[in-house]
């Protein structure tokens, strides 16, 4: 009888190194995908922050054109407060409305038209209802 050859394989050597190289190329594509993904997220937070810088400045601007004629002191102080700041100035401006006092009428607010003002004015007097609790 004769001898069984035994051959000498290199498969699992060969697979081995088949998949290091795979392993090896999928993490080199993977890394540049991550660096392109990177680029991109950094042109989008980019332009989230110029969004947000434009929005910010826009809503100041509302704000101070809406506290400019309320407000006695210097305009140019306005543009230097933050958005919070202004906020919080409309509606301590809003809450305290300055009266107008003419003599002999009653305290009428600013806020209203000068028709509007002296009509409110002398409707107690016409009605004979001023100083009497109803």
């Amino acid at each position: 009888m004769s001898e069984p050859v035994i051959k000498e394989t290199k498969e699992p050597k060969d697979a081995v190194d088949t998949n290091v190289a795979l392993t090896i190329a999928e993490r080199d594509h993977y890394k540049t995908l991550v660096d392109e993904l990177t680029l991109e997220l950094d042109a989008m937070t980019k332009k989230y922050e110029q969004a947000n810088a434009l929005i910010e400045e826009d809503s100041k601007a509302a704000l101070i054109t809406e506290i400019a004629p309320k407000w006695s002191g210097p305009k140019d102080a306005l543009g230097m407060k933050t958005r919070v700041e202004l906020e919080h100035m409309k509606k301590v401006l809003d809450y305290a409305r300055v009266p107008a006092f003419k003599s002999g009428t009653p305290i009428v607010s600013i806020d209203r038209s000068p028709e509007a003002k002296l009509a409110s004015a002398f409707d107690d007097f016409k009605n004979k209802t001023w100083g009497r609790n109803k």
